[in-house]
């Protein structure tokens, strides 16, 4: 449970922004107004988040200040942890599951609006024919999937060099 707790603070911004496709889809095709409902209580969820994140900030800084750190000295010390704990996974896993898999389906739903503003007769052409929406949603999908993946792999090589950067004393 405290793994699940973990995952869910570690990608709240994920799973914030693939409820809100989802919700805007379900909205889209059943008209029951659930979206914006769903912003609502996420932004309220998240604003939660943010307030317990802040006051515990706020904390660990007045603990940290007799010690002689400031604020970027415990944000590069909470990313070496954060990051040699990401690392161990691996580069592939990183960034098929975490950038292909969750960071491309928040994508598809992004390219899917993104598209559906541009074309004007796209839900009618996808109406038409079953096989059309699964096409579309196909085609959205494996391209957020391909530019997630992407995405996560330039993380990556980012975070690997701020890293070795803050890690290596000999690195310069």
């Amino acid at each position: 449970m405290k793994r699940a707790w973990y995952f869910v603070k570690e990608h709240r911004f994920d799973i914030i922004v693939t409820s809100s496709v989802l919700a805007f889809i379900y909205d889209l095709y059943f008209g029951q107004h659930t979206f914006s409902l769903t912003i609502v209580g996420l932004y309220i969820l998240s604003y939660a988040a943010d307030h317990e994140k802040s006051r515990n900030n706020v904390a660990e800084r007045k603990k940290m200040l007799p010690k002689g750190l400031v604020a970027e000295d415990i944000r590069n010390i909470k990313f070496v942890k954060s990051w040699d704990e990401t690392r161990k996974i691996g580069l592939v896993k990183y960034a098929l599951v975490y950038g292909g898999i969750f960071f491309g389906f928040a994508l598809c739903g992004i390219y899917s609006i993104a598209i559906a503003l541009i074309k004007r007769n796209l839900m009618v052409y996808i109406a038409e024919d079953p096989s059309h929406m699964v096409g579309f949603i196909g085609y959205t999908y494996i391209a957020g999937v391909i530019t997630g993946t992407v995405l996560y792999r330039l993380i990556w090589a980012y975070n690997e060099q701020k890293f070795i950067r803050l890690t290596d004393p000999l690195h310069e």
